[in-house]
């Protein structure tokens, strides 16, 4: 591999994003399709607790914590990511871990229901893949690994908002769909715009091919989990 310029990193980010994307996965077509039972989604909902809202905003400050002091990732990983996780700052919410606390118990789960989950290998692999690289010290690694998926999720929202709407008796605007809509919307897409980010810093063939190495297992990991 030689050094690509940015507008061909970005579009290969773009190009595997879209191979491999999660909208795509057959737990999201039952839901839209309404042929997912409520008991499975109960089951997809304990453990989905422990790889999104649990972990966040912890592992975006592990990811913090390592980065440069550039205004930039300041701006977007603490004000944009982990300000929002944790408290809901721009979208004048709550602690998302709290919203989805909500949506769970129209699906009859408690807190302590999704806290005690024996949750499935493949999400444990997922939750510390989170940590992995911001430990190992590769904060772009990191970012690349976690938040153009969050991007991506933005699509894959929308369409299981649509199956839960129209087959599940869920109604737009409610407290117990709020999880869903705000991660279906532009607060989730901000979330993944790290595009200026990696071209800025990403400028080697040896930092390209950890940030394109992330990204492919970042993904890979996430569908197996889901």
């Amino acid at each position: 591999m030689t050094v690509l310029s940015s507008d061909q990193l970005l579009a290969e980010i773009d190009r595997i994003i879209a191979e491999r994307h999660i909208k795509d996965h057959p737990m999201v077509t039952d839901i839209r399709n309404g042929t997912a039972t409520r008991d499975a989604i109960a089951g997809f909902l304990r453990n989905f607790y422990h790889i999104a809202p649990k972990p966040s905003p912890q592992a975006d400050c592990a990811i913090y914590a390592k980065c440069p002091p550039d205004p930039d990732i300041h701006h977007l990983l603490f004000e944009e990511i982990i300000m929002e996780e944790g408290a809901g700052t721009s979208s004048d919410t709550d602690r998302h871990l709290k919203i989805y606390f909500s949506h769970a118990a129209a699906f009859g789960l408690s807190e302590s229901d999704l806290e005690n989950t024996l949750v499935i290998p493949e999400c444990l692999a997922f939750i510390h893949w989170r940590y992995y690289l911001a430990f190992k010290g590769d904060w772009l690694g990191a970012m690349a690994g976690s938040y153009f998926i969050e991007g991506a999720s933005a699509e894959r929202n929308d369409i299981i908002l649509q199956g839960l709407v129209e087959h599940y008796g869920f109604l737009p605007g409610s407290d117990d769909l709020l999880f869903w809509e705000l991660h279906a919307s532009e607060v989730e897409e901000e979330h993944g715009d790290i595009g200026p980010l990696v071209a800025k810093y990403a400028t080697d063939e040896f930092i390209q091919q950890g940030v394109l190495s992330a990204l492919r297992t970042g993904i890979d990991l996430q569908r197996l989990a889901f």
